[in-house]
C-alpha cells in the first residue's frame, strides 16, 4: 500500500496541492489577503498556489507578486458562474501569456454577459476564449451536482460537452461533510472512466480554521440573510490552506491512498504547467503606452522647441540648460511617448472648455510647461525636476491634472474618444470594511433592529474595524455611551474580524488607464456605476503591469470657479480669464491677511485661518510656503514657529550650516519643502539631486531611515562636516521624514487658491454662487451662505420663477450689489427632472398654473410651498392655505385622470383644476419666523430667512455670550463664553500626539474656533459630536492681527440650557452652568511613526465623510472622519 506523504513533502506525491484558492478579493466569500496565502503556503513547503478568486482578477497581481516574494510560483485562475438554474461555477486556470491573455477576456466578457453586478458565462463562452485555459470541474459545477444527485449520465454528457469545449480536469475536494466523501469517489470514478485527468482540490476560503466564523458572516452578508446554518456555504470548517499531508488525509478517506497520491501527482504536473512568468506572459517588465508615431522623441524636443518660444525662454541658457537635464532623463527612460501623450490629454480637455490645471510634483517639470500641460513656470518658483523625474526613480512618473469636478466624466469621455474603447479604461479601488460598515453588516447578520444598527455604527468616529473595542475604552464619548454592555460583545468581535476586508469595487475618482490596443489582453475589465469600463486592477497593481495611469481628478474648486466666472460674464458683462488675472493685486492679498477665508480654496479650515492670521502672506511665494507648512512634517519638525519668528522678525533665521543657507533661505532656515530635503542632502552628501530624491522616499520607514542614515553619516563626514552638524541635520531630515509637502504641488494649489480668493473680493455674488453650486470646502452650505451676508451680499429667496438649477448672481437694483439666489435644486427629495421641468414651463402666473403645466409630484410641490418659492406669485396668501391648495388640486387631478382606455375630457378637468385653485383663503395662522427656519432648515437644509441662533437671543443675553465679531477685541487669555451652531469638528494629527478636538460654531457674525484638548474631552466629546448647537467656555487666544481662537474647557447642548432657562430663569442657568462632568482621563494612546512622529489613534487620516445626527437635514455640519456621533 502506498505511504501518505509526510511533511517533508516527498517530490512523488508533490507539494503543490492548493489549485482553486479565493482569497479575500472574492469579494465578501474569501477572508485572507494574498500576500497571507503564499506566506503560508510556502511555509508548508509548496511550490506553487493558484488564485482562483471568484468573478475576478481583483487580486492576481498581488497575487503574483506575493508568490514571487516568497519564493514560490503563481497559479492564477478565476471561478465563475455559470448561465443554469442554480448557482453552478467552475474555475478557469491560465496557462503561459495566451491564457493570462485569454482569462482577461474571458472575465470581460462574463461582467459584460450578466450586467453589472452579476458575472456570468456560459460553455460557448469558454470555448471562445479558450487558448490556453482549462476549465476545473469541481463540486460546485454542473458536472459535480448532476454526481451529487446521482444522475451517472448526466454528468458524463455534462463532462463530455466541457471537454469539447475547452481542456478538461475534474476537481475532487472533501471538506467532510455529509455525503462529501462518497461524492468524491464518484467524481474520481467518472474522470477515471471518461479519461479526463483528475486534480485534487480543497476549494480554500480562508487562512485556518480560526477564520471559519468569519466566512460564515460573509456569506450571510452576501445573501442579505440572517445568521443561520441553513444559509452558509461552509459548514464544516474545513476550507482553509491545508498542509500536504492533511491533502492527502482528505483524499484518502474518499479514494484510498494509491487514488490520494495520483492526485497530488496529477495535481503538482498541472500546476507545474500553469505557473505564471510576470515578464514574459503578465508583460511586467514593459511599459505598455498609447502609440506615437514616429520618433516620438523627436516630436518631443520639436515642442519644447515651439514652447520655449511661446513662453518667451528662448534666450534663456538657464532654460535651455534645465531642459536638455530633462530630456536627457526622458530619452534614457525612454518616457516620450508618454509626455506626449498626456500633453494630448490635456489638450482634448481644454478643447472642451474644461478647466485643466496640473498638480503634483508634475508641475516641477519644465518639459510639462513648454508642451502645455501646466502653466506654472517651475523655473519662476525655483522647482526641482527630480522630485517628478529621475533616473534613479523606478516606473512611471505621476503627472495629475485638475479639472472641473462637474464635467471630469466628460472629460474622460474625451479620452475615450481619442484613445479608443480598446485602450482605455477607468482604475478601480477597493472599499474595504472599517468600524461603521463592519458593525452594520455584522449587526444585520445578527439580526439586530436597524435603528440599533444604525445609532451603533454613527457613534463611532471612521476608525478601522480593528479599533471597534479599543475606541470604546479610550474614547470619552464612547465610554459615556452605554456601548461596551456585554451583549455587543458578538457584534464587536466580529465586526474586529473584518477589518480591512474588501466589501465592494468602485470607480476609481481621478485614475484613466491610457495604453496600446493589448488593454484588454492585459486586464479584465468590468462597467463603472457611471458607465465606463473600468479595469479590476486599482492604482497599484496597474503601475506594477507597466500600465499608463493619468490622474484626472474632478476639483470641486475648478467648477466653482467656472460657474462664478460664467455668473460675472451673464450679470455684468465682464469676461474674465483667471489665468491673465494679476497674481499680485493687493485687495486680495488684504483680504487673505483677515483671515476672512471661507470658501476660498485650501485656506478656509480653522488651522489654516490661524495659520494665515500668523503669516500675513504678502505674494504667491507666501501662500506657496503656507500651503506647505500646513502639513504632517513641519509640524513634526517643529519648522511652524521658529519660521513664524523668523518672518516676523522676533529671532534671526539660523542654518544648521553655512553651506545650507541657499537650500534653506526662501523658508528663514527651516525645512518646509520635498525639494529643500533634496538639496541638503545633496550639498551634505555630494550625491547629486537624482540620487537624493531616492533617499528622501526611504525616508519614510524604520528600515529606510537605518540604511539611508549610514549612507549619509559616512558621505557627510567624508565631505568634512563635523559629527555634530550632521546628527542635527540628519534629526532634522528624519523628523521632516517622508511627511512634508512638495513644493510643486504647493505651487500648483497656491495659484487656485489665489483665484478663488481674488473672484471673493472682486466678485463676491458671482464667487458664492460658485461656491454654493459645487461646494468644494469643508463648510457646509449654511456657513457659507451666512458668510455671503457678512460680505454684504443679499441673500435671495427661492422662487419658482426666477430660481435656477444652479445658485446664480442677481442684480437687487441699479448700481446695487448683486445677490444670490436660491437653487431649485436645494429642495429636499427634487429631481433633475422636475427642476427642468419647472425651469422649462415658467414663468407661471399662479399656483394652479405651476400645478397643469410643471407636473410635479405633491411631495415636490408641497415643499416648494413650504420653503417659500410661491411667496412672489401668491404675496397675500399664507403658506398654510397654499399647502391646502397643493392638496386639493392633487384631489382634483386624481378625479379627473382618464380612465385606460377612456379619452379626458380636457375642458371638465381644467374646470375641476381652476375650482380647486379658488379655494379661499382659510383661518390658518401664517408661518412664525420659527417654523419659516425650521421648514427652511428641513427642505433647504439652510437658514436662508434669518440665522436660527436669532431665536435664542434672551438665552444669549442672559448668558453674557461673546459674539465673534467682538472676540478680536477681547485680551488674550480672558475667559469668555461663546455660543452658536456647529460647523465643523476635526481631530488632525499634532506635534504632541494628543488627539485635539477641533470645532467652529457659527453665530451669526462670523466663525468660532474651539480647541479641546484631551484633558476636559472626558466632559465636553460627547456633547461636542452629539451635539448641534453649543455653548463653549474657554480661554481667549490671538493668532496675528485678526484670527482669533478659544482653548474650550467646557461645553453644553444650547437647547439644554434653553430649557433650563425658560423652566427656571438665571437660577437654573446658573446651576446647569456648574454642572459640568469632573475630569475624566485622557485617551493617551498613542501612534509612533518610524519617523518618531506621534499621533493619536483617532486623528483624521482620509477624506471627511458626510455628517450629521439631530438636525433637520443631513450636511448641516462637516464631521472628520475622527469625529464620532455622525
Amino acid at each position: 500500500m502506498t505511504r501518505p506523504p509526510t511533511a517533508g513533502c516527498s517530490p512523488g506525491y508533490g507539494t503543490d496541492v492548493h489549485i482553486h484558492v479565493a482569497s479575500c478579493y472574492s469579494l465578501r466569500y474569501g477572508v485572507a489577503p494574498p500576500a497571507a496565502l503564499a506566506e503560508r503556503a510556502a511555509g508548508l513547503g509548496m511550490e506553487t498556489l493558484a488564485l482562483t478568486d471568484r468573478d475576478g482578477l481583483y487580486g492576481a497581481v498581488r497575487h503574483v507578486m506575493a508568490c514571487a516574494d516568497a519564493g514560490i510560483g503563481a497559479v492564477v485562475g478565476a471561478d465563475l458562474r455559470v448561465v443554469s438554474t442554480g448557482e453552478e461555477r467552475v474555475v478557469v486556470l491560465a496557462e503561459g501569456r495566451a491564457g493570462w491573455r485569454s482569462l482577461c477576456r474571458l472575465v470581460s466578457a462574463a461582467h459584460a454577459a450578466g450586467g453589472r453586478g452579476n458575472p456570468v458565462v456560459t460553455r460557448e463562452m469558454v470555448g471562445a476564449h479558450a487558448a490556453g485555459l482549462i476549465v476545473l470541474l469541481g463540486p460546485a459545477s454542473d458536472v459535480g451536482r448532476a454526481v451529487a444527485g446521482r444522475r451517472p449520465g448526466v454528468a458524463a454528457a455534462r463532462l463530455d460537452a466541457w471537454r469539447a469545449t475547452a481542456e478538461t480536469a475534474v476537481e475532487i475536494v472533501n471538506h467532510h461533510g455529509r455525503g462529501e466523501g462518497p461524492r468524491a469517489a464518484r467524481m474520481l470514478a467518472l474522470a477515471r472512466a471518461a479519461g479526463v485527468p483528475a486534480v485534487l482540490g480543497n476549494a480554500v476560503r480562508y487562512l485556518e480554521p480560526a477564520d471559519h466564523p468569519v466566512a460564515q458572516v460573509l456569506d450571510v452578508t452576501r445573501k442579505l440573510v440572517p445568521l443561520d446554518r441553513r444559509h452558509l456555504d461552509d459548514q464544516t470548517g474545513h476550507a482553509y490552506l491545508k498542509s500536504v499531508p492533511q491533502m492527502y488525509r482528505a483524499a484518502e478517506l474518499a479514494c484510498g491512498p494509491d487514488e490520494a497520491a495520483a492526485l497530488l501527482a496529477a495535481t503538482r504536473r498541472l500546476s507545474e504547467r500553469c505557473v505564471l512568468d510576470p515578464g514574459r506572459d503578465l508583460g511586467m517588465d514593459d511599459v505598455h503606452l498609447p502609440a506615437a508615431g514616429d520618433d516620438p522623441y523627436a516630436r518631443l524636443v520639436a515642442r519644447c522647441a515651439d514652447g520655449m518660444a511661446r513662453r518667451g525662454l528662448g534666450g534663456s541658457a538657464r532654460a535651455a540648460g534645465r531642459l536638455d537635464a530633462e530630456l536627457g532623463v526622458i530619452a534614457r527612460k525612454g518616457l516620450a511617448s508618454y509626455f506626449l501623450t498626456v500633453a494630448d490629454a490635456a489638450a482634448l480637455i481644454r478643447e472642451r472648455g474644461i478647466r485643466c490645471a496640473i498638480r503634483g510634483s508634475g508641475a516641477g517639470s519644465l518639459v510639462n510647461y513648454l508642451i502645455g500641460i501646466g502653466d506654472l513656470d517651475p523655473l519662476r518658483h525655483d522647482l526641482l525636476m527630480e522630485r517628478f523625474l529621475a533616473d534613479s526613480r523606478e516606473g512611471l512618473p505621476d503627472i495629475d491634472l485638475d479639472v472641473e469636478s462637474a464635467r471630469r466624466l466628460e472629460a474622460y469621455q474625451a479620452l475615450f474618444d481619442r484613445f479608443g474603447a480598446e485602450s482605455t479604461a477607468c482604475v478601480s479601488m477597493m472599499e474595504t470594511y472599517r468600524a461603521r460598515s463592519a458593525l452594520r453588516d455584522v449587526g444585520n447578520a445578527l439580526g439586530l433592529p436597524p435603528a440599533e444598527i444604525d445609532a451603533i455604527a454613527k457613534a463611532f468616529p471612521r476608525i478601522r474595524a480593528s479599533q471597534i473595542r479599543t475606541a470604546l475604552d479610550d474614547l470619552p464619548e464612547l465610554r459615556q455611551s452605554n456601548l461596551a454592555a456585554g451583549r455587543l460583545e458578538v457584534l464587536f468581535r466580529i465586526a474586529e474580524r473584518l477589518d480591512g476586508l474588501p466589501r465592494h469595487i468602485a470607480m476609481h475618482p481621478c485614475g484613466v488607464l491610457l495604453s496600446n490596443p493589448t488593454l484588454r489582453d492585459r486586464t479584465p475589465i468590468e462597467q463603472a456605476a457611471v458607465g465606463f469600463p473600468m479595469s479590476q486592477f486599482d492604482k497599484d497593481d496597474v503601475e506594477a503591469m507597466g500600465l499608463l495611469k493619468l490622474d484626472v481628478l474632478g476639483v470641486r474648486m475648478q467648477s466653482a470657479m467656472a460657474h462664478a466666472v460664467a455668473e460675472a460674464a451673464r450679470v455684468s458683462g465682464e469676461r474674465i480669464v483667471l489665468e491673465d488675472v494679476p497674481r499680485d493685486d493687493p485687495a486680495t492679498f488684504a483680504l487673505i491677511r483677515t483671515s476672512r477665508t471661507l470658501g476660498c480654496f485650501q485656506i478656509e479650515s480653522p488651522g489654516q485661518r490661524d495659520l494665515i492670521g500668523r503669516l500675513q502672506p504678502r505674494d504667491l511665494d507666501d501662500l506657496v510656503i503656507d500651503i506647505s507648512l500646513f502639513r504632517p512634517g513641519p509640524v513634526n519638525s517643529d519648522m511652524v514657529s521658529p519660521f513664524l519668528e523668523a518672518r516676523a522678525g522676533t529671532r534671526e533665521p539660523a542654518y544648521p550650516h553655512p553651506d545650507l543657507e541657499p537650500a534653506l533661505r526662501e523658508s528663514l532656515g527651516v525645512v518646509v519643502f520635498h525639494e529643500q530635503v533634496l538639496r541638503v542632502i545633496d550639498v551634505m552628501t555630494g550625491c547629486g539631486l537624482s540620487r537624493a530624491e531616492a533617499a528622501r522616499r526611504s525616508l519614510g520607514g524604520e528600515r529606510g531611515q537605518a540604511v539611508v542614515g549610514a549612507w549619509f553619516r559616512e558621505r557627510a563626514l567624508a565631505r568634512g562636516y563635523d559629527t555634530a552638524t550632521v546628527d542635527g541635520v540628519w534629526r532634522m531630515l528624519t523628523a521632516f521624514g517622508a511627511f512634508g509637502f512638495c513644493k510643486a504641488h504647493a505651487a500648483s494649489f497656491a495659484l487656485p487658491t489665489y483665484q478663488s480668493a481674488w473672484l471673493k473680493r472682486h466678485h463676491p455674488a458671482a464667487f458664492y454662487a460658485g461656491v454654493l453650486t459645487h461646494d468644494p470646502g469643508m463648510y457646509p452650505k449654511r456657513v457659507i451662505l451666512d458668510d455671503a451676508r457678512h460680505f454684504g451680499v443679499p441673500i435671495l429667496p427661492l422662487d419658482v420663477n426666477r430660481s435656477a438649477a444652479d445658485w446664480h448672481a442677481e442684480p437687487v437694483s441699479a448700481g446695487g450689489p448683486a445677490g444670490i439666489r436660491v437653487s431649485l435644486s436645494e429642495v429636499k427629495g427634487i429631481s433633475e427632472t422636475e427642476v427642468g421641468k419647472i425651469v422649462e414651463a415658467r414663468p407661471y402666473a399662479s399656483l394652479g398654473d405651476f400645478w397643469r403645466r410643471a407636473r410635479v409630484s405633491r411631495p415636490t410641490a408641497e415643499r416648494l410651498v413650504l420653503a417659500g418659492a410661491f411667496d412672489a406669485v401668491h404675496d397675500r396668501v399664507p403658506r398654510r392655505d397654499l399647502l391646502c391648495r397643493v392638496g386639493a388640486l392633487d384631489r382634483a387631478t386624481a378625479r379627473t385622470a382618464p380612465v385606460e382606455g377612456q379619452l379626458a375630457l380636457a375642458d371638465d378637468a381644467g374646470l375641476e383644476l381652476d375650482l380647486a385653485e379658488e379655494i379661499p383663503a382659510g383661518e390658518l395662522p401664517p408661518m412664525t419666523p420659527a417654523e419659516v427656519v425650521e421648514a427652511e432648515l428641513d427642505i433647504l437644509g439652510m437658514d436662508v430667512s434669518r440665522h436660527v441662533l436669532t431665536f435664542y437671543a434672551g438665552l444669549l443675553a442672559a448668558l453674557g455670550v461673546v459674539r465673534a465679531a467682538d472676540l478680536p477685541g477681547r485680551p488674550a487669555g480672558s475667559e469668555v463664553l461663546v455660543a452658536g451652531v456647529k460647523v465643523a469638528t476635526q481631530t488632525p494629527a499634532v506635534r504632541s500626539g494628543q488627539r485635539v478636538i477641533f470645532a467652529t460654531l457659527d453665530d451669526a457674525t462670523g466663525p468660532v474656533d474651539l480647541t479641546f484638548f484631551e484633558s476636559v474631552q472626558d466632559r465636553c466629546a460627547a456633547t461636542v459630536f452629539g451635539s448641534w448647537l453649543l455653548v463653549a467656555r474657554g480661554r481667549v487666544r490671538h493668532a496675528g492681527d485678526s484670527a482669533v481662537s478659544i482653548t474650550a474647557n467646557a461645553c453644553w447642548d444650547l437647547n439644554v440650557l434653553h430649557e433650563e432657562w425658560r423652566r427656571g430663569g438665571p437660577d437654573a442657568l446658573r446651576v446647569a452652568l456648574r454642572g459640568a462632568a469632573p475630569r475624566g482621563r485622557p485617551v493617551g494612546r498613542r501612534i509612533i511613526q518610524p519617523t518618531g512622529f506621534a499621533m493619536s489613534p483617532y486623528s483624521d487620516i482620509g477624506h471627511a465623510g458626510p455628517a450629521v445626527k439631530r438636525p433637520p437635514r443631513a450636511a448641516l455640519w462637516h464631521a472628520s472622519p475622527g469625529s464620532s456621533g455622525s
